[in-house]
């Protein structure tokens, strides 16, 4: 049986494709954005949290690094079954088109590399919310740190495909995730944190 084909091209998705099969405003064009947005962003959730709800820097700590062993789960499982979702609506495919499925078959095209605001921002919101409700002003410095960790995520993915630093662990990530492109689709989720493929037994093996 024939091997699935990985990706359509290196170059850039065509004009119709993108008329066609995307949405518009779903995609941004300059890498750095992200840290314009979330910057702030990430300063504020602190404000509030010492300003507003008066937490100690104690507290403050706890809530970043309850983020920090947040973030690489959610990452890996967000990428297997959020974003490698084959649904079968017409809506909802062009939906994850637009949102991942373009990026495999185009994977240096830097449009498709970061997810905009028109996602992101709906989605740090509802998280927020569901945060407060469970966890009250500890939300604040644990979505500051969940930020923090979603601008280096979206730095190192996009770097990955443009750059190549000498750098041993960034060469590590890289190369990890570049299997994911073009060996086994179906393997290699995690990015920050390669350990959760070995956990969840989804490693391409050497």
């Amino acid at each position: 049986m024939a091997k699935k084909k990985l990706f359509l091209t290196h170059k850039n998705m065509p004009e119709e494709t993108i008329r066609n099969d995307v949405f518009p405003g779903f995609y941004i064009y300059n890498p750095h954005l992200p840290f314009y947005l979330y910057t702030p962003i990430t300063v504020g959730m602190l404000i509030v949290s010492i300003w507003v709800f008066h937490m100690s820097g104690f507290q403050i700590i706890i809530g970043v690094l309850a983020s920090l062993l947040f973030w690489p789960p959610f990452e890996y499982l967000m990428h297997r079954y959020a974003f490698h979702w084959e649904p079968q609506h017409p809506f909802l495919k062009k939906l994850m088109y637009t949102i991942h499925h373009g990026h495999h078959d185009y994977p240096n095209d830097p449009r498709l590399m970061l997810v905009g605001p028109i996602v992101s921002i709906p989605a740090f919101l509802f998280f927020l919310g569901i945060g407060y409700l469970i966890a009250g002003s500890y939300t604040f410095p644990f979505m500051a740190g969940v930020a923090t960790c979603y601008m280096f995520y979206d730095w190192l993915h996009y770097a990955s495909h443009h750059y190549n630093y000498k750098n041993k662990i960034f060469q590590q990530l890289k190369i990890h995730h570049m299997r994911h492109h073009y060996e086994d689709n179906d393997k290699n989720f995690a990015f920050t944190t390669l350990i959760w493929d070995i956990i969840m037994n989804t490693k391409i093996k050497k």
